[in-house]
């Protein structure tokens, strides 16, 4: 346990001798218990510093564990069409091009029809609104549950930088959430920034020793090395924490803009199949395209992947979905229920729909 004590008080401690001297040194010595006049801080985090960094670490990645657990129940795997996404942009071969596009416009299909709510009724109709306004509601049957799993992380990761900052502030010292602001403002003012209060590199260690069956203080200045490297370290993390908050909410927020936002959706899928096909399209049947048979999990898988492998691998993909929106598949998508469902499938004669 160390403590932090006012420079002035280390002139009556340098006199001090060594505690391991043997005892009749001690006793020849000038050895006078420590009493400070002034509030000390006690700095006792050092030695606990590596599993302090092992907590974070693991902190940080418990929110990409909760996504792979929400991603493996959604219904489609996503790691799989992304794998697919990136053989399709690194073919050097057409027809492996054309294959793993198809292959993402099939699972993509299956998936945009099998994951719908096909019951009728007016309560069933309402909820299909409520989904369609707001992301955060429905699940996977209305076309929202990998976005809002999505969102969901987003906000786990921005809670998770800003806990964390505040953690440390009980683990270390108070204030440790201004650390970094703190060393910014003392570099603008021209001043030592290697001094500071947080990680004091000479202190006051106070240890006990029996002596003739009694337990004697004593307070011998330290030397803490390690805490040179402690103050760039947690220097670094908390800048770290900070840009990561920052972008984890600018993040959120934009990806909560585009869910919300189907006129920006719709521009979207248009600019996609324009490169593509210049053909002119009903802006009618483009939201409907949009809104009701892609809906905000095919729109974010679409996003993903162009993201993460390029806009032409997601414009192929889109272009794929629209030459697949067949009739048939647009009164499923604008009209669900069982007994259209039904319907049509008799009138296509019972065969599956291909791409």
């Amino acid at each position: 346990m160390s403590r932090v004590i006012p420079e002035q008080n280390f002139a009556t401690l340098t006199s001090f001798n060594d505690p391991h001297l043997p005892q009749q040194q001690h006793s020849a010595s000038a050895a006078v218990a420590f009493q400070p006049s002034v509030d000390t801080q006690r700095i006792s985090y050092y030695q606990w510093v590596p599993l302090i960094l092992i907590t974070q670490a693991v902190l940080s990645y418990v929110p990409c564990q909760v996504w792979r657990f929400l991603n493996r129940r959604s219904g489609i795997h996503l790691s799989a069409l992304m794998d697919a996404a990136h053989v399709s942009s690194e073919a050097s071969y057409l027809e492996i091009r054309e294959k793993a596009i198809r292959y993402i416009v099939n699972q993509m299909d299956r998936y945009l029809l099998a994951q719908r709510d096909y019951r009728t009724g007016c309560c069933v109709r309402i909820k299909h609104f409520i989904a369609k306004v707001c992301c955060v509601v429905g699940g996977k049957l209305y076309g929202n549950y990998l976005i809002t799993a999505y969102l969901t992380i987003k906000a786990i990761y921005v809670i998770n930088s800003v806990g964390q900052l505040f953690l440390l502030d009980a683990l270390l010292v108070n204030d440790y959430h201004l650390y970094g602001a703190y060393i910014v403002e003392r570099l603008l003012r021209g001043q030592d920034w290697s001094q500071s209060e947080r990680f004091p590199r000479v202190t006051l260690c106070e240890f006990p020793i029996r002596r003739q069956s009694r337990l004697h203080n004593y307070v011998v200045q330290c030397a803490l090395t390690i805490n040179l490297f402690n103050e760039k370290i947690f220097l670094f993390v908390w800048f770290w924490y900070v840009g990561l908050a920052l972008i984890s909410f600018i993040n959120f927020f934009t990806w909560l803009f585009r869910a919300l936002y189907w006129p920006g959706q719709v521009q979207y899928v248009r600019k996609q199949l324009r490169a593509f096909d210049s053909t002119q399209r009903e802006p009618g049947i483009l939201a409907k395209f949009t809104e009701n048979y892609l809906r905000r999990d095919g729109m974010f898988i679409v996003r993903l992947i162009g993201m993460n492998m390029g806009e032409v691998v997601a414009g192929e993909v889109l272009c794929g979905l629209w030459n697949n929106y067949s009739p048939e598949r647009r009164l499923i998508a604008e009209k669900p229920g069982r007994k259209q469902l039904g319907a049509n499938v008799r009138q296509n004669g019972g065969r599956r729909m291909e791409v």
